[in-house]
């Protein structure tokens, strides 16, 4: 069966490379590790090691940017370059979440699987010399991450979400399969994912059963193997949604690849789950039990150890000796791949953050600069292309944290001649504590000054000043009137707007003590979507902005003040004085975020003079980049202003709980649907402007009212219409670093509140605060809180609201900048500022 295609049965080398896409972030692997432009290089060392199959990414979303238009100019030259070398490239169409943004709703929304089958038999068509193929990578691992436990998009939970995106996928995947079957028949279809083992005591005991079952859900229901509904996981699935799955048509699959790591294995007990487990069976166990079960020809399609370079060498050794063990058993293995060949990035995270955080991991490291670096592992693997056996390799004793990771296999290696990693390699352990919350950064600020430091400041933002009034408005005016008493001037550079126009063109506004100043672009068919600074139409818009600044403030060069990275070129059209970004959001897990952001924001970061950061996940991720000069200022409130909602609130025969704010992806509308139909006797008052989701997706219901955006100062009357305040946002990749600023505010207006789990929130307001996770905890919260005493709460939220109000945080932030330096005329670019 894999005669001509993939090695006999026994021990060759396979190599791989990590290309995952991140819809949030919109970066991949590629771009992180700068394969992009180094892929000729690395795929000639691997061909040069003698290894000739490797496992490799088309990328769909760079292949398909917009629907049906195919751009092949990367996949052309690199399989071009594998078939000229002689090589034997299993290419693999989608890895994890590598799917086009312009999908509705990732992996569960209705475009998926007819977008899917197009976009294979595009690829079957372009390439029918191909010699293998992985139609979909790791289905149960993506589909469970994604599906049940809302980790990675759609962010579904349960199992009534891992069915919904098994129902969305496999029916795809087996039409995909049939195309390919009929136009590549000789070529061979390699089914890869995890291969786990699962074990417990007590308790845990009846979780490993489930789990052992629920591994081989994915891959059952595409063969239609053993759909018997006894099956502890199977039946719960099918109870949960399913049923339909248990009719799909057949593929075939002609190699099984096997995913193995050490946290491929766990243990349960009554304290929960453990990885690696304590007690693994092993690897060449874990190959028996799929073997026996489907039958297939098999290789190991990936593992890998995180840790030095001395520690892989260790556990090649150790995956190499079970994998002989195997064969020795008669089990058909025909490939062994160490994954991924070039360290990755950010899989610390499980790809929640996209920080360009290497990873341990790969054959060969990968240095600050993308810089490719052999360490002994190289030297290692290489030895293993050339015939190496696992007895020929070094058995290095594991450094600090394998040592304990993985104790486990210490009965399996007791046989093992154990030496010292070489000096060189040695890499004594740092113990470092877990940190403690970063305090704000103006708890011991008393009095506000009256004025502030005098150069101009030129704010370059993402929002527009006279839409929703948040921090931006309230920070920039208090800066604004300060330093107007010194004679400064405020300018607030906003995004491109569409207008009639027939060449771009500057325009301002005096409101509200700033100048507001924007670029109207001449508009086109595609602006459904709000042009970003990068837009085309906006090339020359930091030209045309230089005679509106004048660039003659009192004190010489303005202060350039960022709320979004892609400003960048526009304030490098600015004589540089001192650059500040402060980070209000995690703009790259926005819809629609511009590609570039994440590349210009690490700029950013490095060279801001200051760095503020709106909330704590926020800090967090900043610290991953830069430790010097950032300061945490969660966002305020203007405690007065909200108060009058107190004084307004009267009787109702009909309780309302209410929302402020802006209604886009971070709501979620399933649980807002949900709530109301739980609260059929109350009203639910949504206020706020609808921004990025389209309207039609905005939940309707009898007890559902929307009174669009409404202006600050009306606020407080708005709210005094409530009962109870509602922070309904959904849990995804555009809320997991927000500090939502309505917060306060809703307290602040003598509002109980309930919320999700947004972890700020939790991290800060979790005593004032009520948490809910569905629409019926939303509804008995409501009826819950409504009944509380408010003095109760309002002694829990007085220090909050002392040590918040946006005064304080505004003459802090102020504080922070003069120590940056003064402002003395610099001509360097803004952009260019030193860190």
């Amino acid at each position: 069966m894999t005669s001509g295609v993939l090695p006999p049965p026994g021990l060759t080398l396979v190599a791989g490379f990590e290309s995952t896409y991140v819809p949030g972030a919109g970066l991949d692997a590629f771009d992180l590790t700068l394969h992009t432009a180094t892929w000729r290089e690395d795929l000639d060392a691997v061909l040069t090691a003698g290894v000739r199959h490797l496992r490799y990414p088309l990328l769909w979303h760079r292949i398909e940017s917009e629907p049906g238009v195919y751009d092949w100019r990367e996949a052309d030259a690199v399989l071009g370059h594998l078939r000229d070398r002689g090589a034997v490239p299993i290419v693999d169409l989608v890895h994890h979440t590598s799917y086009p943004d312009w999908l509705t709703d990732g992996f569960r929304g209705g475009d998926f699987g007819p977008a899917f089958v197009r976009y294979a038999e595009a690829v079957a068509t372009r390439y029918p010399w191909l010699p293998a193929y992985t139609l979909f990578n790791e289905p149960f691992a993506t589909l469970f991450l994604a599906g049940h436990e809302g980790l990675w998009p759609p962010y579904d939970k349960g199992d009534a979400g891992f069915a919904r995106l098994l129902g969305s996928v496999l029916p795809a995947l087996s039409r995909a399969a049939a195309l390919w079957r009929e136009l590549l028949p000789d070529a061979q279809h390699v089914w890869i994912d995890t291969a786990e083992h699962h074990t417990g005591v007590g308790p845990g005991a009846d979780y490993a059963a489930v789990a052992n079952d629920r591994r081989h859900i994915a891959l059952d229901l595409a063969l239609g193997h053993d759909l018997r509904l006894d099956r502890p996981y199977l039946r719960q699935l099918v109870e949960a949604g399913g049923e339909g799955l248990l009719t799909l048509e057949p593929l075939r699959v002609d190699v099984l690849g096997l995913d193995y790591y050490s946290h491929s294995e766990w243990f349960y007990d009554a304290e929960g789950g453990h990885a690696p487990s304590p007690g693994p069976v092993g690897l060449a166990e874990v190959i028996a039990q799929y073997g026996d079960r489907y039958g297939l020809p098999m290789m190991v399609s990936e593992t890998n150890v995180r840790g030095l370079p001395s520690d892989r060498v260790s556990w090649l050794r150790y995956v190499m000796e079970q994998y002989e063990v195997a064969l020795e058993r008669g089990y058909p293995l025909h490939g062994l791949c160490w994954f991924p060949q070039v360290s990755s990035c950010d899989w610390d995270t499980l790809l929640a953050l996209s920080r360009g955080r290497a990873d341990p991991v790969g054959v060969v490291d990968l240095a600050d600069d993308g810089t490719r670096t052999r360490t002994i592992f190289t030297e290692a693997w290489e030895a293993v292309a050339s015939g190496a056996t696992a007895a020929d390799l070094p058995a290095y004793r594991f450094q600090s944290p394998c040592d304990e990771q993985l104790v486990g296999i210490a009965p399996a290696t007791a046989h093992w001649p154990w030496r010292d990693p070489p000096p060189a390699e040695v890499v004594p352990p740092v113990r470092v504590d877990a940190p403690a919350a970063p305090p704000v950064a103006y708890a011991h600020l008393k009095e506000v000054p009256k004025t502030m430091a005098s150069p101009d400041l030129v704010v370059i933002s993402h929002l527009r000043w006279v839409w929703v009034w948040q921090r931006p408005q309230h920070l920039v005016s208090r800066l604004a009137r300060a330093r107007a008493a010194a004679g400064a001037r405020t300018f607030f550079v906003e995004e491109p707007a569409p207008a009639d126009v027939d060449r771009p063109t500057v325009r301002t506004e005096e409101v509200d003590g700033i100048t507001r100043v924007w670029l109207e672009v001449p508009r086109t068919d595609d602006d459904a979507v709000h042009p970003s600074f990068d837009d085309p139409r906006a090339r020359d818009y930091g030209r045309l902005l230089a005679p509106v600044l004048g660039y003659d403030g009192p004190d010489g060069a303005p202060d350039v003040w960022l709320y979004t990275p892609m400003g960048v070129d526009i304030a490098r059209s600015v004589p540089g004085g001192r650059v500040v970004y402060d980070v209000m959001d995690d703009l790259a897990s926005f819809r629609n975020a511009p590609r570039g952001l994440m590349l210009r924001q690490r700029n950013l970061l490095a060279k801001a003079d200051v760095v503020f950061t709106g909330g704590r996940s926020l800090h967090r991720s900043v610290l991953d980049h830069r430790r010097e000069g950032v300061h945490l200022f969660p966002s305020g409130v203007e405690s007065d202003h909200y108060a009058g909602a107190r004084a307004l609130r009267g009787a109702r025969e009909r309780k309302v709980a209410g929302y402020v704010g802006v209604i886009d992806e971070r709501l979620d509308l399933g649980l807002i649907a949900d709530l109301a139909a739980q609260l059929p006797d109350w009203t639910l008052r949504i206020v706020g402007p609808v921004a990025k989701i389209d309207e039609a997706d905005v939940p309707t219901a009898p007890n559902i009212e929307y009174l669009g955006l409404v202006r600050y100062n009306d606020l407080p009357e708005v709210m005094a219409g409530f009962d109870v305040a509602l922070m309904p946002f959904a849990l995804n990749e555009a809320t997991r670093s927000i500090s939502p600023t309505k917060t306060l505010e809703y307290l602040a207006a003598g509002l109980p509140v309930v919320s999700t789990r947004v972890p700020d929130v939790v991290a800060d307001y979790a005593t004032v605060v009520h948490l809910a996770d569905d629409g019926a905890a939303f509804a008995r919260a409501c009826r819950e809180v409504v009944e509380h005493d408010r003095t109760d709460r309002d002694a829990l939220l007085e220090p909050l609201l002392a040590l918040q109000e946006w005064d304080r945080i505004a003459c802090a932030m102020a504080e922070h900048i003069e120590a940056a330096g003064g402002s003395t005329g610099r001509t360097k670019p803004a952009g260019e500022a030193t860190g």
